[in-house]
């Protein structure tokens, strides 16, 4: 591939990646990692019959993630962690899209290049036990800007906020460039629950007259190898402190400052003792935003915390729901 096809190849990626899009299930369906397996086969396939490779039939989708990418990965010298989880980790894989997104996620759907970039990385994340999820359809993308909006006024990363609405542990974000003669790939792996980043790869490889679609995947194979290296240790102590929510409580009530303190002091205070870890990311006199870890086996999901909550300010403050996803409770204290 020359150095025009390969801006021509990099400008039709980027574009893809800044309309956003990423494989996988709405959250309210089950997990549906074998549809993300076979999607990356598919590719994987697709690939092998381009560069002459043969694959077997019955081979796994997992095998994508070591097949034909392997010229770049199975000589890198990288030693795979092993660490094992508790459970299974759930990861968001998307385009890095910024505070705005424009355009539809069909665009990504029709781009080979994007397509096959996203495929790779989910079918290596799935054969390393991840559950990968995302979005799928304009309206659930509607949703998490209209989350966006009621968590911090269009401020946060849609990213972030799409993984906070469908219940991920961690973010990946990938974005591509191009410098002279080579591809770059730029991964970033981020907390779910605040946004901080983990860790982040980046890939840079000299195009040696490959077809677009195997050079984007060795870039991906080789980038997405070190990310997830990187973040595994530290995502398997954080399910050690129990399952964790994020919970964004507003006081709309007309409460005078005596009883917004009591309020405070009872949610800081006494509700901490109820829970593994709580930790204060920020409390104004109206917005408390914290990080709740709690026992999965006494609480099973987010309406059992905002429960909590109900009955703990009982008699102090009425407690109504605004929105509660997965792993995400917006609450209003009347």
């Amino acid at each position: 591939m020359n150095k025009k096809e390969l801006k021509g190849l990099m400008g039709v990626f980027a574009c893809a990646c800044m309309l956003a899009a990423c494989a996988s299930n709405p959250p309210a369906k089950e997990d549906n990692s074998d549809e993300i397996r076979a999607r990356a086969d598919a590719a994987q396939r697709e690939i092998s019959r381009e560069t002459g490779e043969v694959v077997a039939d019955d081979a796994p989708a997992a095998a994508a993630s070591s097949g034909t990418a392997a010229s770049a990965a199975e000589d890198d010298g990288i030693i795979v962690s092993t660490v094992n989880f508790k459970t299974r980790p759930t990861v968001l894989v998307a385009p890095a899209m910024g505070a705005k997104m424009a355009g539809s996620i069909d665009v990504i759907r029709r781009n080979p290049l994007a397509k096959t970039a996203m495929e790779v990385i989910n079918a290596y994340l799935t054969s390393r036990d991840y559950t990968v999820i995302g979005l799928e359809s304009q309206s659930q993308l509607d949703e998490v800007v209209q989350l966006q909006s009621d968590i911090a006024g269009n401020s946060e990363d849609l990213a972030y906020v799409a993984g906070l609405s469908v219940g991920a542990d961690i973010n990946i974000t990938y974005a591509g460039s191009i410098q002279e003669d080579y591809i770059v790939i730029d991964l970033n792996a981020s907390e779910a629950s605040t946004a901080n980043l983990l860790a982040s790869e980046s890939i840079r490889l000299k195009d040696n007259g490959e077809s677009q679609r195997v050079l984007v995947q060795k870039a991906i194979q080789l980038a997405i190898k070190k990310l997830e290296n990187k973040v595994r240790g530290r995502l398997a102590e954080e399910q050690e402190k129990g399952a964790l929510y994020k919970v964004v409580a507003h006081l709309t009530g007309d409460f005078t400052d005596d009883q917004a303190e009591e309020i405070s002091n009872m949610v800081s205070i006494k509700m901490r003792k109820k829970f593994n870890k709580m930790q204060v990311i920020s409390m104004s006199r109206n917005t408390y935003d914290l990080l709740i870890y709690v026992d999965p086996n006494k609480y099973e999901d987010a309406q059992m915390v905002y429960g909590e909550f109900v009955e703990s300010l009982e008699g102090l403050a009425k407690v109504r729901k605004q929105n509660i996803t997965k792993k995400l409770i917006i609450l209003e204290i009347q």
